[in-house]
């Protein structure tokens, strides 16, 4: 199960990064304007090669199957872990030692998706994630298209 993203819905509330908060006392999200176009969610991707996971040189990041796990204990606050992530999801927190999302290990959909007042982050396999937003693009794109027709743009 992944999280995904319908960056069209995002409206910069910040609800996701309050319920990840309220869960686990610092936010593992956060949401960052894109040049004032759009709002983007950030969280760790759990990469199935993990580029944060092979620069730990502690072994404080393991890769499971469903999710990169964080063992405090081992880290030591290097830092390359967050040096090596791509989407910059992972950062030293200033009360734990690594944050990063875990996708709410201990719950069955995580904080952020239920939190979510437009429906801007979907909770699925990587089929139905992908579907699901490519229905939603599709539903955009014909209401732009019946749009562009009645003021006879088209």
């Amino acid at each position: 199960m992944e999280v995904y993203v319908d960056i069209d819905r995002c409206i910069y509330c910040h609800a996701c990064e309050v319920a990840c908060e309220r869960v686990h006392g610092e936010a593992r999200i956060s949401v960052g304007a894109v040049e004032e176009r759009a709002s983007v969610p950030l969280f760790c991707h759990q990469c199935d090669v993990a580029p944060c996971v092979l620069a730990c040189p502690a072994g404080a990041l393991v890769q499971g199957e469903a999710a990169v796990s964080f063992e405090a204990e081992k880290c030591t606050r290097c830092g390359l872990c967050a040096i090596s992530c791509p989407f910059g999801a992972v950062y030293i927190g200033e009360t734990a030692p690594l944050q990063k999302c875990d996708l709410c290990s201990e719950r069955e959909v995580p904080a952020c998706v239920l939190t979510c007042p437009t429906e801007a982050l979907i909770w699925g396999d990587g089929e139905d994630g992908a579907k699901r937003l490519r229905r939603r693009a599709a539903a955009r794109m014909a209401q732009s298209c019946a749009e562009a027709i009645g003021r006879g743009r088209i």
